[in-house]
């Protein structure tokens, strides 16, 4: 296979798969695909849309709230009630996300347990959302429990994430314990 001596420009490249039919199908194909995706994504979570709008909080996501630098600790009480339902994937892991503020700890953190606690390996996205959850609603109060959820080898990959919680606190049991995990291959 000969080697073409001269290189082309981004712009080029572009232009060359523009022009290729079975590029440009299979760009439609992935395009429509992700529009239906999108539109199953969008109608699943409107139960949760109209529910916040219902106490004054207008979004047309969950995702919304995750990037907003606005406090929203009245919608906690409605986020953690939809937690508890069966949402795909995608729109769990967005709830768990927005409950990662301090004010879900007053009310919420037993469900955050409960929740990172029953949901399984097959379902990352959801384990990892609860994770930086349980980590960003925690304080020093709550360190020991995350510290025996980030031991437990159980709940894999998404043990990392609650590293910030305990790593934010400054009690002597915290430190032990990141000095103890460091043996972890998870978090070596």
């Amino acid at each position: 296979m000969a080697k073409s001596s001269k290189w082309i420009t981004a712009k080029e490249f572009l232009k060359q798969l523009e022009s290729d039919p079975e590029y440009m199908r299979r760009r439609a194909e992935q395009d429509r695909a992700f529009a239906e995706l999108e539109a199953r994504l969008k109608a699943a979570e409107m139960p949760l849309v109209r529910d916040l709008a219902k106490i004054g909080i207008e979004v047309e996501s969950v995702y919304d709230l995750v990037n907003t630098a606005s406090s929203y600790d009245k919608a906690i009480p409605v986020l953690l009630d939809h937690l508890r339902r069966p949402y795909p994937d995608a729109i769990r892991e967005g709830i768990a996300r927005a409950l990662a503020v301090r004010a879900t700890k007053h009310i919420g953190w037993q469900i955050l347990i409960d929740e990172y606690c029953s949901t399984d390996l097959a379902h990352p996205r959801v384990k990892d959302g609860l994770a930086i959850a349980l980590s960003e609603a925690s304080d020093d109060s709550v360190i020991p429990l995350l510290i025996d959820l980030a031991k437990d080898k159980r709940h894999g990959d998404s043990r990392i994430l609650l590293l910030l919680g305990i790593k934010r606190s400054r009690l002597p049991k915290a430190k032990q314990a990141i000095t103890e995990l460091s043996d972890d291959p998870v978090f070596a």
